[in-house]
């Protein structure tokens, strides 16, 4: 079973997709952080800076991804990890550069086949519940159960804002409505795969709900496809 969750930043993607994997006992694979970690290794190990992510070498990509050193992990407990050469890179790919650093690297066609390799690879050894911008239009089109989740740029930006928290970055909320609205901007007119309602897929606009309710909400949903 596959079950693919779009939408833009901050609309509640991952939280849903874990509380889903733990509900039905899946595997959560967050495509996100996927990007987030190639765009890290290529900065951190690479010498790449964000112009330089336009035109990624193949054998970078390679590198980064080598199986030998790149591992992703998940499980109820420690949610998702990632690994690379023994050293968990997962507490340093969540701050604004890697937001714009992961968009970039997500039109790279090499990265895009690398990281959509590794979706496939999951998905051929898990159910699976995997959150991101294209999972359901572009990465598994004919997933039998396809969500795209969205809500207002305000709440958007306010659930931005506390999350960043969590991480010890602080900005205010008009920066976060602008961040928001960049990502949003560049997601959607990107040439490779934007960010799109796929065909067949379940929309739901969360502004007016609380995680719970949209959990239940798609648990529902989900039970009545299965």
């Amino acid at each position: 079973m596959i079950i693919t969750i779009d939408g833009p930043s901050a609309s509640g993607k991952s939280t849903v997709a874990r509380m889903l994997a733990q509900k039905f006992g899946y595997y959560y694979v967050c495509s996100g952080f996927l990007y987030r970690s190639l765009a890290y290794l290529l900065v951190h190990k690479f010498g790449y800076k964000l112009s330089d992510l336009n035109a990624i070498k193949p054998a970078d990509v390679a590198a980064c991804f080598d199986r030998e050193k790149f591992e992703y992990t998940y499980d109820a407990v420690n949610q998702e990890r990632i690994f690379f050469d023994g050293v968990n890179i997962t507490p340093f790919l969540k701050d604004s550069f890697m937001d714009k650093a992961a968009s970039i690297v997500g039109v790279d066609e090499g990265a895009r086949h690398f990281v959509t390799a590794l979706q496939h690879a999951f998905a051929l050894h898990h159910d699976i519940v995997t959150d991101g911008r294209d999972v359901g239009s572009a990465v598994f089109p004919d997933a039998p159960i396809k969500f795209f989740l969205t809500a207002s740029v305000e709440v958007r930006a306010q659930r931005w804002l506390n999350d960043q928290k969590k991480y010890d970055n602080h900005y205010t909320l008009q920066q976060a409505i602008e961040k928001i609205t960049d990502r949003d901007q560049r997601d959607k007119v990107r040439s490779i795969a934007p960010l799109v309602v796929s065909q067949g897929a379940i929309v739901i606009d969360n502004s007016l709900l609380t995680v719970q309710q949209t959990f239940e909400k798609m648990v529902a949903l989900v039970e009545a496809k299965l």
